[in-house]
């Protein structure tokens, strides 16, 4: 059986993601990334991808939100799939229908929490 997990990547550089998160990645089958609502530089992705170990699959909006049992779920349903998020995973709404959708499919998610900006203005 698989897993989802969402990893928050905290604020910051490469260096913000917990030690957990970077352990789940680094642990996953296959790592997704997106960026979308937040803009980060190809040397972040570099600098990233060099602490976990693996090449990170970049995800679009059209991907989340059209094309999720595709992209995402279904390689969920068998491997250990990551899906790395700037800041904290469970703030955006997109995040919360994919855990949902995945839930009603039978796939068991994780998340791992990262620091977020409504958590650093607080």
């Amino acid at each position: 059986m698989g897993e989802l997990i969402f990893i928050g990547l905290g604020l910051g550089d490469e260096r913000g993601i917990t030690l957990r998160g970077l352990e789940e990645a680094k642990n996953a089958d296959m790592v997704f990334a997106e960026f979308y609502t937040n803009y980060v530089p190809n040397s972040y992705i570099e600098r990233l991808e060099a602490l976990i170990g693996k090449r990170l699959q970049i995800l679009g909006r059209i991907d989340l939100e059209d094309m999720v049992d595709e992209r995402l779920l279904k390689p969920a349903l068998s491997g250990r799939v990551a899906l790395l998020v700037p800041g904290d995973p469970m703030i955006a709404t997109t995040h919360m229908a994919i855990r949902l959708r995945a839930s009603r499919l039978g796939i068991p998610t994780k998340v791992i929490h990262g620091v977020s900006i409504v958590t650093a203005v607080i």
